[in-house]
């Protein structure tokens, strides 16, 4: 191949800029045209690729770095390295087909744990095996040691249809109508009220909002708290002040019956923080809410393609506490401890679920979107600017997954523990350095290089300061 045909080849991952990115462009020197145009007749040997590297000011290499990206596959990585063939009787690079996977290899390497192809180059390449394997181990599932570690103590069971009654609001409910007044009562004296006006079945929906009461309701709470806890009741026409009785009973035994175990799980949670796989992220404000989120996790994580590995996860519909600040305390624990976090985008975002998935971002954690709206998921992945976290420990900028459907969901999650995930390297524009490491399946963006020399040096310099 001539010079033209050379850098055309490499135009994908090669830039004109300085460094490691810029080692086949316009500006290489003239040994490395001629070095690789005839790379099959004579193989590029370490001792070569170190005399290019040094012509071009970039620094030299180890020879194990050198085998670990030209010569070796890694059995094991935190992602699935494409195969290729290499020849066994020499330690040299035959072809551009090897020195391009090398360096593919070695750029997304380098900016999905260093954020900067140039920085996290210089950081690896006088590294030996044992150095260069250590940085990477942090990424890398044990997916072994998931499989074979054992049942966890078994979590208490709650009715799904019984789960929207430990939600944050219905618990203030309950908790402010003992300190308070009780809810029998108020609803007695405004159903009596009611019958008293000529109202024969009034809704529990009519009493709530305090038409027939002679304090005008419940002023001291909101009364979507109270319309959220008997949410399946609201429509319902009392026919009697014993029918009445009844119904509020029943409910009040339901959610302390749910309430109960709901704690209970909390405590089975706390203890099993330390070997915690995924937090789900969302909120739920209606029963319909809740329901969703059971199937949601029951379709994941017993899934085909999951259940062998029995992952731990937190469910936020079987978990309670009798703190709001314990709460949050508690969720926070849980996003610090888990391996990967899901966020479900639903019809309303909280607060509360969009903090939890930057503390998981800002953490470098996996961070997975399930949108089941297309203009969601296309929000997510491509419109929002804060997509992408930087990562307080290190300034890595690590971006979310955003997935439209339960089996994009289940497909990540397993290629994260496998370690099979699959990324590719893509340029914002041609032959810029502004780098996108992208994860194939959804094409969402989970690492940036930016190619703003300003804010690029600003940034690094003065980051860890």
């Amino acid at each position: 191949m001539k010079k033209e045909e050379l850098i055309n080849y490499f135009s994908d991952l090669m830039s004109d800029s300085r460094g490691i990115t810029g080692f086949v462009s316009e500006n290489s020197s003239h040994y490395l045209f001629d070095a690789l145009s005839k790379i099959e007749e004579v193989p590029l040997t370490k001792v070569q690729f170190d005399q290019l590297l040094s012509l071009q000011h970039v620094k030299t290499i180890s020879d194990d770095f050198f085998r670990f990206y030209w010569l070796d596959i890694p059995e094991v990585h935190f992602y699935q390295v494409d195969a290729i063939e290499i020849r066994s009787d020499i330690d040299a690079i035959t072809s551009l087909k090897q020195l391009k996977w090398g360096f593919n290899r070695l750029f997304m390497d380098t900016i999905f744990v260093y954020g900067n192809i140039q920085k996290g180059y210089e950081a690896l390449c006088q590294l030996n095996t044992t150095g260069i394997k250590e940085v990477f181990s942090q990424y890398i599932f044990n997916t072994s040691q998931i499989k074979r570690r054992g049942n966890t103590l078994h979590f208490e069971e709650i009715e799904k249809g019984d789960r929207y009654l430990i939600s944050e609001m219905a618990c203030k409910t309950f908790a402010d109508l003992e300190r308070k007044e009780d809810l029998i009562s108020f609803l007695l004296l405004s159903y009596r009220n009611a019958v008293k006006n000529g109202v024969k079945y009034p809704s529990f929906k009519d009493l709530l909002d305090g038409k027939y009461a002679d304090d005008g309701g419940f002023k001291q709470m909101s009364m979507f708290d109270l319309e959220f806890t008997l949410t399946e009741m609201l429509e319902y026409s009392i026919q009697s002040e014993e029918d009445l009785l009844e119904k509020a009973r029943h409910l009040a035994e339901r959610w302390s019956n749910a309430h109960t175990k709901a704690l209970k799980n909390t405590e089975l949670y706390l203890s099993l923080v330390s070997d915690l796989d995924v937090y789900v992220a969302t909120s739920m404000r209606t029963k319909e809410n809740f329901l969703n989120m059971a199937k949601f996790c029951e379709l994941v994580f017993k899934s085909n393609k999951l259940k062998e590995y029995d992952l731990r996860y937190f469910d936020p519909t079987i978990s309670a506490a009798d703190s709001h600040v314990d709460k949050g305390l508690i969720e926070c624990l849980m996003v610090k401890s888990a391996r990967m976090l899901i966020y479900q985008a639903g019809d309303r975002d909280s607060f509360g679920k969009d903090v939890e998935a930057a503390m998981a971002l800002c953490l470098g954690k996996p961070t997975i979107f399930y949108c089941s709206s297309e203009t969601k998921e296309r929000f997510f992945r491509d419109v929002h600017p804060l997509s992408r976290l930087v990562n307080f420990d290190n300034g890595v900028a690590g971006g979310l997954i955003a997935c439209k459907d339960v089996n994009e969901v289940i497909e990540i999650i397993h290629r994260l523990i496998t370690n099979t995930m699959k990324y590719q390297i893509t340029r914002r524009l041609p032959n810029s350095n502004y780098y996108l490491l992208e994860e194939r399946i959804t094409g969402s963006t989970i690492r940036v290089q930016t190619d703003n020399e300003l804010l690029s040096s600003v940034f690094w310099n003065s980051y860890h300061t």
